[in-house]
């Protein structure tokens, strides 16, 4: 009987059973709350009680020559904070650096308080964000929180179930937090925070250079709390320091410590994962819309994802593909209806969440090329290129509303080679670029070949079908995700750089952060054997591969690998549970445009069991075809192995080839790569460590959701279902 612990691993049978007895959010009285709180908020509270380090409980204030004024997203002056002096970062250190959790499993009073957190304290949480960061709509987080934290919990308890059946281990060092500052409620306190700590994973919330206040406020509110559930108050410290000296510490607890979280730019992340390789980040990317059609409802959806939040969501739109009958002016057009906001309590209060912040300080508006509004905050640039920067990354101009726009659809849709080349060039770029979310638009009777071309030659996370002349499903619109209806959401940069910026894609949400550093036990993969895959789909050519490999603990990882896929691709792609649009999600193959493959490279000392884990998520599926292999024709003993396995029988082309003559061919065909992957050679002394399946899969093969802006939209489930698209195991 095959075992089914696999809960936590994205899209298994047993993580979309997850998605049940999903709660449900009163937001209005959410609404209500927030503005009670807001309406007797005393500005000068975060003046009186500033920011500080927390340590064992206690805060640390310091000298006033350390005292300093925050600032909100915009700029203004909102409280004081005291940054840490010399002797109170060495404290912090020496505590991060020596702390032991006491604790395995703390989910019966960390559930009681994240319950108080959801309730007595909500509307504090939104009230607070929203005079931080200028949250206008905080309630619609609130909401997502309390439903998708159901799933995560579930989650949770699989991973802790696994490890006390001895199978997996849980690492307890104590995790970084760096607090994003629009989505901190849910992503920082709930995902990250109260996830890693109800399994006895210690916390360290790292301040931040600006909008501190509201995450510093729920980090005291939470010690308090589990100071009343008599947790011991090392388990959560806060550091309240200067840039300078968060480096410090973190460089200083790479052994230490586990892995740091982080919702930031591309930049950034990049910044953070050279001194810190354990970093597992979020990052955004250039959040594009594409319409043929220029109706009155495409551009209010436009202008929608372009403002929402003040163009402060990681989902908002920076980059439009459009008809090429749109001129400068007709862009100009889409913004007239723009509405300004004096202040992000006044929207909340009025239930908007789009309204711009005009000529607000926190961000410089982009000069050279761009065209602001006559009478608007807002900046836009149209030609027919795609845009581009020296530096390959778009400026994401954060809480301005800027948007390039490419002019370039034909306007007859009968000129099919045109549009086919302006396919091509935008999967190009969006495969270069790698967006968060997609949006595509045009009539009914075109859009769902429109959207499966886009669909299969990409690998977005997030990707909406709507419509121009279709009542009921109205233009698609880059900001729609809503996870606890398993429209899954995760930030993946391009999958060439990935290792640069995060240690793993934050694979999705839902997910359980704290499998991000768990493993398998090395005792619990050698008894896996073939027997084990009795009941799957796997393949005879797979299981002769799986016998070849030397290490046990390396084939029962493989075992495992296969297993997960066999399960998760089962039933791929599978339906979502949202009412009000229809979505699929599942696990992908890469980008399919013709010639687009990812290479594999072993070097002259790796081993076959060295290749097989990674080779196996190709040789064992559909994207078989979409792989290529590259052997240094020193490794004589590799070569000789992949031989016996006939390896052009299926379909798969090996390379031998130095080094330099591999340099040399990427270089000149760096487009038609979507990965490059080089095999490490192992230690014969040490394998492993074997991370969890969802993790280790999701650095090779995309996974993620498309959905229908259309309610029961079956015609949408039997198109896009059939797509080749989905993963698949070979037969």
């Amino acid at each position: 009987m095959m075992s089914q612990h696999r809960q936590y691993n994205f899209a298994s049978t047993q993580y979309a059973s997850c998605f049940t007895d999903i709660p449900t959010a009163d937001a209005e009285k959410l609404r209500k709350d927030a503005v009670s709180y807001l309406d007797s908020f005393d500005k000068q509270s975060w003046y009186n009680d500033p920011v500080c380090s927390i340590l064992n409980g206690e805060k640390l204030p310091t000298t006033p020559s350390n005292l300093w004024i925050t600032k909100n997203s915009f700029s203004q002056p909102n409280g004081h904070q005291y940054y840490a002096s010399p002797t109170q970062v060495a404290s912090l250190l020496h505590h991060i650096q020596s702390y032991t959790s006491p604790y395995t499993d703390l989910r019966p009073s960390m559930r009681r308080i994240e319950q108080r957190l959801l309730s007595d304290y909500a509307g504090a949480l939104i009230g607070n964000q929203c005079l931080d960061f200028g949250k206008q709509d905080g309630v619609t987080e609130m909401e997502e929180s309390i439903m998708a934290n159901s799933v995560e919990r579930k989650l949770n308890d699989a991973l802790f179930m696994d490890e006390l059946d001895g199978k997996i281990d849980i690492v307890r060092k104590p995790i970084f937090v760096s607090c994003v500052s629009n989505f901190t409620n849910f992503l920082d306190l709930f995902r990250k925070t109260l996830r890693s700590l109800e399994l006895g994973i210690p916390c360290v919330i790292l301040g931040r250079s600006h909008t501190v206040q509201h995450s510093y406020r729920w980090t005291a509110l939470l010690v308090d709390l589990m100071k009343e559930e008599k947790i011991d108050p090392g388990m959560v410290t806060y550091l309240s320091c200067q840039l300078e000296d968060i480096k410090y510490i973190t460089a200083n607890c790479v052994g230490s410590a586990g892995n740091l979280y982080t919702t930031c730019s591309r930049e950034l992340a990049k910044s953070i994962k050279s001194t810190y390789p354990n970093t597992i980040s979020s990052t955004g990317g250039p959040n594009t819309l594409f319409t043929a059609e220029w109706t009155n409802s495409v551009q209010d959806a436009m202008r929608l994802s372009a403002t929402i939040e003040c163009a402060g969501q990681c989902t908002a739109l920076r980059h439009a593909v459009v008809p090429e009958t749109v001129q400068l002016e007709d862009i100009e057009a889409v913004f007239n209806d723009l509405s300004h906001v004096t202040s992000p309590v006044d929207a909340l209060k009025s239930s908007s969440f789009d309204g711009v912040f005009e000529s607000h300080l926190g961000t410089s508006p982009p000069t050279l090329g761009y065209t602001k509004h006559a009478t608007k905050d807002a900046y836009f640039r149209v030609g027919p290129a795609f845009p581009s920067a020296e530096d390959g990354e778009l400026n994401e101009y954060w809480r301005k509303v800027v948007v390039d726009v490419t002019n370039s659809v034909p306007a007859s849709s009968g000129n099919k080679l045109k549009l086919d080349n302006e396919f091509a060039n935008l999967s190009k770029w969006l495969n270069r670029h790698q967006p968060i979310s997609l949006a595509v638009n045009a009539k009914r009777s075109q859009v769902f070949d429109l959207g499966r071309t886009l669909f299969e030659n990409t690998s977005l996370v997030v990707m909406t079908i709507g419509s121009t002349d279709k009542d009921d499903a109205p233009p698609a619109m880059t900001v729609q995700a809503r996870p606890q209806d398993a429209e899954c959401f995760g930030e993946f940069p391009p999958r060439k750089t990935m290792g640069e910026y995060t240690k793993y894609p934050v694979i999705i949400i839902p997910s359980s952060t704290p499998s991000y550093d768990s493993y398998y036990q090395t005792e619990y993969l050698k008894s896996r054997t073939l027997k084990d895959l009795d009941g799957t789909n796997c393949s005879s050519f797979v299981k002769e591969w799986l016998s070849n490999i030397s290490d046990a603990s390396t084939r029962g990882y493989c075992v495992e690998l296969i297993r997960y896929l066999s399960d998760a691709t089962k039933e791929n792609p599978k339906r979502g549970f949202g009412a009000g649009r229809t979505a699929l999600w599942g696990l992908q193959r890469p980008p399919m445009m013709e010639g687009l493959r990812t290479l594999v490279r072993c070097g002259a000392s790796v081993s076959f069991d060295d290749l097989s884990s990674i080779f196996l998520l190709f040789y064992a599926t559909n994207a078989r075809s979409q792989v290529e292999l590259s052997v240094d024709e020193s490794n004589k003993k590799l070569l000789e192995i992949l031989q016996k396995h006939d390896l052009d029988n299926h379909i798969f082309s090996v390379v031998v080839e130095g080094d330099e003559v591999l340099q040399h061919r990427l270089k000149n065909n760096e487009e038609n790569y979507y990965n490059v992957v080089r095999v490490e050679a192992s230690d014969d002394s040490k394998v492993g460590p074997f991370p969890l399946p969802g993790q280790f899969v999701s650095l090779y093969l995309p996974m993620g959701h498309i959905k229908s802006t259309m309610a029961d939209d079956e015609e949408f489930v039997k198109y896009f279902g059939k797509s080749e698209k989905w993963l698949k195991m070979a037969s």
